[in-house]
């Protein structure tokens, strides 16, 4: 399978310490590599927790999964969480099949992601 994903990052200068970046499109293996680093290359040394948006993200094959472990390893390095919002339910079902809702925290929304993380963060 063929596919293209798109990051779009939304910068929020009342989050600092937080990146959020949404995925549209299908993450197999011919893109999910790319997508790290883009996503890398969004992240900046002050970005402790990072919101990842799957609402418009409807396939997602075992590589792009393993760039969602990277992703969460490095944030977790920093201190950090990583939050998943809006999976489909595909995406939904393969993270409970798999367990890796033990790994990321999960929301529905990006904005429930962001209540979620207001605790950790500096006052």
């Amino acid at each position: 399978m063929t596919a293209v994903v798109q990051l779009a990052a939304h910068p929020d200068d009342s989050l600092p310490e937080v990146a959020i970046v949404s995925f549209t499109g299908e993450l197999d293996y011919t893109n999910a590599e790319q997508l790290r680093q883009d996503v890398l290359g969004v992240l900046t040394p002050e970005h402790r927790h990072l919101i990842v948006d799957l609402s418009e993200l409807p396939f997602c094959d075992s590589t792009g999964l393993r760039i969602l472990l990277a992703l969460r390893s490095l944030i977790d390095d920093r201190g950090g969480t990583v939050a998943l919002s809006g999976l489909q339910p595909r995406l939904n079902r393969i993270f409970k099949v798999t367990g890796l809702f033990q790994f990321f925290a999960v929301q529905p929304t990006v904005a429930d992601a962001v209540e979620l993380l207001r605790p950790q963060l500096p006052a």
